[in-house]
C-alpha cells in the first residue's frame, strides 16, 4: 500500500514538472502563449503551445475536430509586428467566439420542409391513392 502512494505521488509529481497544464476546451489564455512572461507572443511561442495542446489531446484520446482550421499567428497579429499582444489575442478570440455563436444555427430550415419529403406526408400526394 505505500509502495502504491509513493508511485502515484511520483507520477503526478512528473506529470506537473513535465508539462504546462492546458485547458482541454476553448481558447488558450495569453499567459499559457506566454511561456517567457515578457507580454508578448511571439511566433514561436504561439506554435509550441498550440503544438503542446494539440499533443496533450491527442494523448488524452480526445477529438480535435477542425484543427486544419485553426487560425495562424499571422491572422490574430492584426498589426503585423511579428508580436502578439494581450488585446491582440482577446480581440481575436472574442470576435472567433462571437462569430461561431451567431453561425450556430445558420443552417436550419434547409432541408425538406414539411411535405416536402419522401412519401406520403402532410403536402403533395397526401389524398393520393385513396
Amino acid at each position: 500500500m505505500k509502495t502504491l502512494k509513493i508511485a502515484t505521488l511520483v507520477v503526478a509529481t512528473c506529470t506537473l514538472l513535465g508539462a504546462q497544464n492546458l485547458t482541454n476546451r476553448g481558447p488558450i489564455p495569453f499567459n499559457s502563449y506566454d511561456t517567457n512572461s515578457d507580454g508578448k507572443i511571439t511566433s514561436k511561442e504561439f506554435y509550441d503551445v498550440r503544438a503542446e495542446r494539440m499533443t496533450q489531446k491527442a494523448n488524452q484520446n480526445m477529438p480535435m475536430r477542425n484543427a486544419q482550421n485553426a487560425p495562424s499567428f499571422e491572422e490574430i497579429d492584426k498589426n503585423a509586428d511579428g508580436n502578439l499582444t494581450k488585446q491582440e489575442l482577446q480581440d481575436f478570440q472574442i470576435n472567433r467566439m462571437s462569430n461561431r455563436m451567431n453561425n450556430k444555427g445558420m443552417n436550419k430550415g434547409q432541408g425538406r420542409g414539411m411535405g416536402q419529403g419522401q412519401g406520403r406526408g402532410m403536402g403533395q400526394g397526401m389524398n393520393q391513392n385513396r
